[in-house]
């Protein structure tokens, strides 16, 4: 099986930022304490940055929006930040915790981005709801039909094949939309 060479300043970027943004939503609970809707991509491998993971995570900040104003929830905090290890966006919203993460997976399996959107929620107390605690199946793996931790464990696939599924994904459906 082909693993990617791990570059140590790589890997060290990826997990300082995943530490910068649970103390981001932190601030961010403290500020507005409710439900806290954080969003980032599945993309595998060490390139987390591009003009088309941009353009991706635009297109789920809208949907997780119009879903929010769909369902009459109020918003009071929404923000997006691209960094050099992708693109990030914080909700803050009045709505149930349980209903945001139901609204957010329903999203995440139906949306034709979904499967590459990373849709994570908090409780008012950084208390992270898991689809687990919903009895909601696992995520699915972008290439195949069965459990994408199992994937990742059993390294099932190449970062290259991963990666190209991302790219392929994003590049049909931005094609689709362009057409008359």
């Amino acid at each position: 099986m082909d693993v990617m060479p791990v570059d140590i300043k790589i890997l060290q970027s990826i997990l300082d930022s995943r530490e910068a943004r649970a103390e981001k939503q932190k601030e961010i609970l403290k500020k507005y304490p409710h439900t806290l809707i954080s969003f980032t991509l599945n993309t595998p491998g060490a390139k987390k940055s591009s003009d088309l993971y941009s353009k991706v995570h635009k297109v789920g900040m809208k949907a997780i929006l119009k879903s929010l104003r769909d369902n009459n929830k109020k918003v009071y905090f929404a923000q997006s930040y691209d960094y050099p290890t992708g693109p990030e966006g914080f909700i803050s919203v009045d709505m149930d915790p349980i209903e945001a993460k139901k609204m957010v997976v329903e999203l995440e399996n139906n949306h034709e981005l979904g499967r590459i959107f990373d849709v994570d929620v908090f409780d008012k107390n950084h208390n992270q709801i898991s689809r687990s605690m919903l009895n909601l199946a696992p995520r699915k793996c972008l290439i195949c039909e069965k459990a994408a931790r199992y994937c990742i464990r059993t390294r099932a696939h190449t970062y290259e094949e991963l990666i190209k599924k991302v790219e392929e994904m994003s590049l049909n459906y931005f094609s689709n939309k362009e057409k008359p």
